[in-house]
């Protein structure tokens, strides 16, 4: 009888899962700067351009660009990330959505990782620069 009554005092209606607390590598900083921030694909681009900077300061600079797939304004579905035009890496959203859930730096390892792993010709400076106006060209 115990167990019936302790059963019968639960609500079986509109069970969601509580979603998992994303850590933000591009911190919010304002009063607006949280909806934009929050955003997976603002955080995947924000990482990427990180992982461009710390490349160029370490003398070994990449063209990096990441290409997301699906609606921007939620949670792209897919993405690809290239690097001096080479696609590295790729996956789901879900996947990265689970990296920055485990921390911030995560998805920046594991871009990290990729571009090292695939051994890509080592540019100079002025060499960088021309692909980086590339880049821009082709995304204009």
């Amino acid at each position: 009888m115990d167990n019936f009554s302790v059963r019968s005092e639960r609500n079986f209606h509109n069970l969601v899962a509580q979603p998992k607390r994303m850590h933000l590598l591009d911190e919010p900083s304002g009063y607006a700067s949280p909806m934009v921030k929050s955003s997976l694909s603002h955080q995947m681009r924000f990482t990427v351009q990180v992982l461009e900077k710390e490349l160029c300061a370490a003398g070994a600079p990449h063209v990096l660009q990441i290409k997301l797939l699906g609606d921007d304004s939620c949670e792209p579905f897919s993405w690809k990330l290239f690097a001096d035009g080479e696609c590295v890496a790729d996956g789901s959203g879900a996947f990265v959505r689970e990296c920055f859930c485990e921390g911030a730096e995560v998805f920046l390892d594991l871009c990290r990782d990729a571009v090292e792993a695939a051994e890509l010709h080592q540019w100079d400076q002025r060499e960088y620069e021309l692909l980086s106006v590339a880049r821009g060209v082709a995304m204009a």
